[in-house]
């Protein structure tokens, strides 16, 4: 999973870039930003890495004081942020105590953030990163067999689908490219969750090759089953 991390490029804020950076470290999440990109300014260099991603961190902090004691915050965030919402990202916003939301946000679309005291605020993120860990799945590498089938597949002498199984129910099913290694054929399949069964089809001229639903931890193996009528 990648992450956009949406910022002000400021020092003061840097330590708690630097948390954030830490938690996404930890749970195996690359980040990404727009910090070789100027900043200041929603680019459509920005935009494209907003939506390459698969969700964004809003870190809205104090700009500049009001009349009436609260604080702006960082315009080119807050459109990093919409941008990423438009597109249907899961998105979170840090909002620094202080900062006038002005009825902006829903309350589970921000977390409060106090800047002397972030634990509870970085805790919370990492609960609301790790619900979009799970719902998003993770990126499988499945080896198939047997050899012969396999090295067809990685010829691309013959198309290869897969769907998954969950809860009794299978997903459509989706081609997917297969790709000779060192070591065998493999096909990556992205948005697989832990409780989810994998099932390979291959067809054939005469003939259709398919697995049962089987655990991800497993290598695949290809079975005949009829043919491809």
């Amino acid at each position: 999973m990648n992450i956009f991390l949406a910022f002000a490029f400021r020092d003061v804020d840097k330590p708690l870039v630097s948390y954030i950076d830490r938690l996404l470290a930890s749970q195996f999440v690359q980040s990404k930003t727009g910090e070789n990109l100027g900043g200041e300014m929603l680019t459509p260099i920005v935009q494209r890495r907003i939506e390459d991603s698969d969700a964004l961190i809003a870190l809205l902090t104090k700009r500049d004081q009001l009349a009436s004691g609260g604080w702006t915050t960082h315009t080119w965030v807050k459109d990093e942020l919409a941008w990423a919402r438009g597109k249907g990202k899961p998105a979170i916003a840090l909002i620094e105590e202080g900062v006038a939301i002005d009825g902006m946000f829903q309350p589970h679309e921000y977390i409060p953030l106090q800047r002397e005291n972030p634990l509870e605020a970085i805790l919370r993120l990492a609960e609301t990163v790790a619900g979009w860990q799970q719902e998003a799945g993770r990126s499988i590498k499945v080896q198939l067999a047997p050899e012969d089938i396999a090295a067809k597949l990685g010829e691309g002498e013959i198309p290869c689908r897969h769907r998954l199984w969950q809860k009794g129910k299978f997903t459509d099913w989706k081609e997917v490219i297969p790709v000779p290694e060192t070591g065998g054929t493999f096909i990556y399949i992205d948005g697989v969750r832990e409780d989810q069964l994998i099932q390979i089809r291959v067809e054939e001229p005469g003939k259709v090759w398919q697995s049962p639903a089987t655990s991800q931890w497993m290598m695949i193996q290809l079975k005949a089953g009829g043919t491809n009528k």
